[in-house]
């Protein structure tokens, strides 16, 4: 691994075996990792980030922007028992209809992602800091857990189901993220 500098802005490049060049600007500081092939020549790999430079400059500026405004709220214990209310009534409501039943659900405070499901196991884990969220955004992460018991990737089978089952899940998955 060697750092080197993007218009100022520190990057790792990162030898793997892979066979493209590969560009991650990584939450929740914007850090970016370019991952390139072992054998790529330092010039095509300079031309290659010379060539996104706005793109990265861009998502790395989002990426920081995001994480100043988005200082984690501090929840009540009201507050947590509510969320946990509104996680049980939309779990019993999209279950049945989704064919899915998640083992259990537990709620923590995570610092990068709004829920997780363990396939294996059938446990989901949603965020805390959904408690200060509408809950159109609750039952959309909801609703996208269970679908992970369906189908573990974000490919297109899981995507139809999203749609199947919430067909307005791209614009709360916009509102969950511009809050």
């Amino acid at each position: 691994m060697k750092e080197i500098l993007i218009h100022g802005i520190p990057a790792v490049l990162d030898r793997r075996p892979v066979k493209n060049i590969n560009i991650y600007i990584k939450p929740p500081n914007g850090d970016i990792l370019i991952t390139a092939p072992k054998r790529a020549r330092e010039e095509t790999i300079r031309a290659f980030i010379d060539a996104k430079e706005d793109w990265i400059i861009r998502n790395h500026q989002k990426m920081a922007q995001r994480k100043s405004s988005r200082e984690p709220a501090v929840i009540s214990k009201e507050q947590r028992e509510a969320l946990a209310g509104k996680i049980e009534f939309f779990a019993k409501q999209w279950e049945p209809v989704m064919g899915v039943a998640a083992v259990s659900f537990t709620i923590r405070d995570m610092k990068t992602i709004w829920g997780s499901c363990s396939t294996k196991t059938g446990r989901i884990r949603i965020n805390l800091q959904l408690a200060v969220y509408p809950d159109e955004c609750i039952e959309y992460v909801v609703v996208h857990e269970l679908c992970h018991l369906l189908e573990p990737s974000h490919n297109a089978r899981f995507k139809q189901f999203m749609t199947k089952f919430l067909p307005d899940w791209k614009e709360r998955k916009k509102l969950l993220n511009q809050t």
